[in-house]
């Protein structure tokens, strides 16, 4: 109970940001974008796929046109994506911070919590909002195609679980630098530098180890791949989800315990804080 009380609080503070209103009136229109200007006719060679009217290529096959809406739905989870890292973590990640502020801290610190609950709390928070974004913005374009094309495609639906449980990884890089230097700024510059160095980390055979040949160093690579969330390996694999080409659960498994550990990290740190 002591958990969900700060996950409430938690989701009043997000939902007042700016940030996060923008992305929701983003999501809002281009979710009546796509009603607007999406439909399909039948006609004796098959389905036409049209866009404000007109017609996307020649007539095609009932699999041809759920092959066709698959890849639509995964290019569209793919720009979800970087919405979510572009304003879901300027959004949150100052949540964390702002609750080891000097007065606000000794507050929650004054009360029958744990201090691993006051981050678990404050990073649940963060979660279950940013799943209520993703649910509503994929639910919504679920039910659009389905109702303007007849192409219900569960997987894209429960794609918004994948797709939080992505962010929910990459949170804990957030919370962590949070912790660590008390500020927002330090999180939301050092996430994006990792999604950077994770993008090379995922290709380290065909990029980084051409630098140099040293087993050491390509151990070290490796090692650091393994040891931190697999944010690349995990959006593509969600690109296969939407279009039922299999999900290779690998890099899930891998970080969830890497998650974990990195929130483990900023437990021990925050334990040893004075305030």
């Amino acid at each position: 109970m002591k958990i969900w009380g700060l996950v409430t609080i938690t989701l009043r503070e997000l939902s007042a940001k700016a940030t996060l209103i923008v992305l929701a009136g983003i999501s809002t229109l281009i979710i009546l974008g796509i009603f607007l200007s999406l439909s399909s006719s039948q006609v004796e060679d098959g389905i036409n796929l049209m866009f404000f009217g007109s017609s996307v290529g020649s007539p095609v096959s009932h699999e041809s046109l759920h092959e066709i809406v698959h890849g639509i739905q995964a290019t569209l989870t793919k720009g979800l994506f970087w919405g979510i890292v572009l304003f879901g973590v300027i959004a949150t990640a100052g949540i964390i911070p702002s609750a080891l502020e000097k007065g606000t801290v000794d507050l929650y610190l004054s009360k029958p919590i744990a201090r691993w609950e006051l981050l678990l709390g404050k990073y649940l928070g963060a979660v279950v909002l940013m799943l209520f974004n993703i649910v509503y913005f994929l639910g919504a374009l679920w039910f659009v195609f389905g109702i303007k094309v007849g192409v219900w495609n569960s997987q894209f639906f429960l794609s918004s679980i994948t797709l939080t449980f992505v962010f929910a990884c990459l949170f804990s890089i957030v919370a962590l630098l949070g912790v660590l230097f008390r500020g927002p700024a330090i999180p939301i510059i050092g996430t994006f530098l990792y999604l950077f160095v994770g993008n090379l980390l995922e290709q380290r055979e065909q990029v980084l180890y051409l630098i140099s040949e040293n087993p050491m160093y390509q151990r070290i690579l490796d090692g650091l791949y393994y040891i931190l969330p697999q944010i690349s390996a995990m959006e593509a694999n969600i690109a296969n989800q939407i279009t039922q080409q299999g999900l290779d659960w690998r890099p899930f498994a891998q970080s969830i315990l890497s998650a974990g550990m990195l929130f483990g990290g900023s437990v021990a740190i925050f334990s040893k804080r004075d305030f």
